[in-house]
């Protein structure tokens, strides 16, 4: 007979994967007996009575898949009495980076509750093993940590949660035996990892990703986050990865998707610190008043800016040019300071779009924002360069809105309720700065940023058009940065009259005029006195 607290769950199912048939009917009895049991998640008795709706007695059980004295199944049994994802997941994460980096090693745990009445013990073997499965492979709420050692070892840490019980497993691939420096590695992200899942397992959920970026590169070589979570609404799901050629994420939910992509191959575009910081503030400001004026949701606006915010946190050890070697292209002070600082990237965020108005469903609401930066080096040596840099954001998005702030809009198939504003938005903005030398010497220098708005509202009455207009402000600047950057140090010009102080202040005040600037009427009052304008 099978004695299900000491059930193997993977040597069931092996043992038990030959007899099609029990595993047929486990299955399709599983699915029977969840329909037709009371269970109640985290009693402390290891046995209790529930009824079905025939009023017929069965016995729930508490099911370990191994033995269950180690202190992250004693966590396990704590937190699978909660009820909330967050509390369930509540220091798992840790727990497992913690016990490799103290000399653990693979590990698969899962306490379940679970009834077998009316099941015969060859059976119920198979339904229990199934279910403990699958807190490992395909859990209602996973996620799974994956890390690749620098010598190639594969480390997998999954997290599961179901209604009936609660799962957590390590895999070390090939069976290999981790290192002492791996083990330190692996310890030291595990505080990041459990900021990342009690993120995802809130409600709403947040991103905290920020600290899996800051890995020991010379001794992991790459870190992903794959999740799955039920939220009210649907399923949320992400996707993460981290390695020294760059950063990726990707988060869908019913809410909408956020992606940002952030390319670390070419460490010469990275600027100090400071200025990384300037620049992602910059772009969070650009974000904030693009879901302002498109009327998004704002807890995924909230999501994007912390994506990309921690996507573009600490690079890591940059590998630079050696200085000496004047054959290879790097940037100097000046082409740091004229350029953003940070790494090439794409981002986005698109909301799910909804048809509020029933008579004209095709009249949604949306909001979709991206932005991107690209930057070009080119030319034979230091002496002979370009640089070239581009920026570049796009706003769409529309929207419903009742005419009098006093009467709620409620729109239905009756035309007497169809009283409203429709709202359309289309802007972009764009920030480009092109540097030339020759010679050693700096001979073109010039920055161009525009910026462009189109508001289209139509005003429904009775559902007919009573109003319809279109607002569009577009302004360009262009600005010649030669008459600024002449007295640049690190030109080879005699420095003995340079007054330094002047020279960082003038470079302060021009990288501000070089940020992207998505208001048409913001970036006119910003170039007043340096640029050329045209505006429309």
């Amino acid at each position: 007979m099978t004695t299900l607290s000491s059930l193997s769950s993977l040597d069931t199912v092996a043992r038990l994967s030959t007899d099609t048939s029990v595993v047929s009917r486990a299955a399709a009895q599983l699915d029977t007996a969840q329909a037709s049991t009371s269970v109640t998640l985290g009693q402390a008795n290891d046995a209790l009575q529930t009824y079905s709706v025939r009023g017929t007695a069965s016995t729930v059980s508490t099911v370990w898949e191994s033995a269950s004295a180690d202190d992250t199944s004693k966590l396990l049994a704590a937190n699978s009495r909660a009820s909330s994802l967050s509390s369930r997941f509540a220091g798992l994460g840790a727990a497992l980076l913690n016990g490799l980096a103290n000399g653990g090693g693979a590990y698969s745990q899962s306490v379940l509750q679970t009834s077998t009445t009316g099941l015969s013990d060859e059976v119920a073997a198979a339904a229990t093993a199934i279910r403990q499965t699958a807190f490992h492979t395909k859990a209602d709420n996973e996620i799974t940590l994956s890390i690749k050692t620098a010598r190639g070892v594969q480390v997998t840490v999954t997290l599961g949660s179901q209604q009936n019980g609660l799962g957590a497993s390590i895999k070390v691939a090939d069976g290999a035996t981790l290192n002492d420096a791996e083990r330190k590695a692996l310890g030291a992200l595990a505080d990041s990892f459990q900021d990342a899942v009690d993120g995802l397992a809130a409600v709403p959920p947040k991103l905290a990703l920020g600290g899996l970026t800051q890995f020991d590169s010379s001794v992991l070589s790459s870190v992903d986050l794959q999740a799955g979570v039920q939220v009210s609404g649907g399923v949320q799901t992400l996707s993460f990865h981290a390695d020294s050629k760059g950063r990726s994420l990707a988060f869908d939910g019913p809410q909408g998707t956020v992606k940002v992509d952030v390319d670390l191959s070419d460490a010469r575009v990275f600027g100090s610190d400071d200025q990384r910081a300037a620049a992602v503030d910059n772009y969070l400001s650009q974000i904030d008043s693009a879901g302002r004026r498109g009327r998004a949701d704002t807890d995924l606006v909230g999501l994007f800016k912390d994506a990309f915010a921690q996507m573009n946190s600490h690079y890591g050890d940059a590998i630079l040019p050696d200085p000496v070697d004047r054959r290879r292209i790097a940037l100097n002070d000046t082409d740091h300071k004229l350029t953003s600082g940070l790494a090439d990237f794409t981002a986005s965020v698109k909301q799910t779009a909804t048809s509020p108005n029933p008579l004209l469903p095709d009249e949604q609401d949306t909001f979709s924002y991206q932005a991107n930066q690209r930057t070009e080096i080119r030319g034979t040596s230091m002496r002979d360069r370009s640089i070239s840099q581009q920026q570049y954001s796009h706003l769409t998005a529309s929207y419903h809105q009742q005419i009098s702030p006093d009467i709620p809009m409620n729109l239905t198939l009756d035309p007497n309720t169809q009283n409203y504003y429709y709202t359309q938005i289309n802007d972009s903005a764009s920030a480009q700065v092109d540097l030339g030398y020759s010679d050693g010497k700096l001979v073109h220098a010039t920055a161009q940023r525009s910026a462009s708005q189109s508001t289209h509202t139509q005003k429904f009455i009775g559902g007919k058009v009573e109003q319809d207009t279109t607002t569009p402000d577009s302004t360009t600047q262009v600005e010649n940065l030669l008459d600024t950057l002449k007295q640049d140090p690190s030109d080879e010009s005699d420095p003995s009259d340079f007054d330094l102080a002047r020279w960082q202040q003038a470079l302060t005040a021009l990288r501000q005029r070089l940020l992207l600037q998505d208001s048409p009427s913001t970036l006119r009052d910003q170039g007043r006195g340096h640029s050329k304008t045209s505006q429309e």
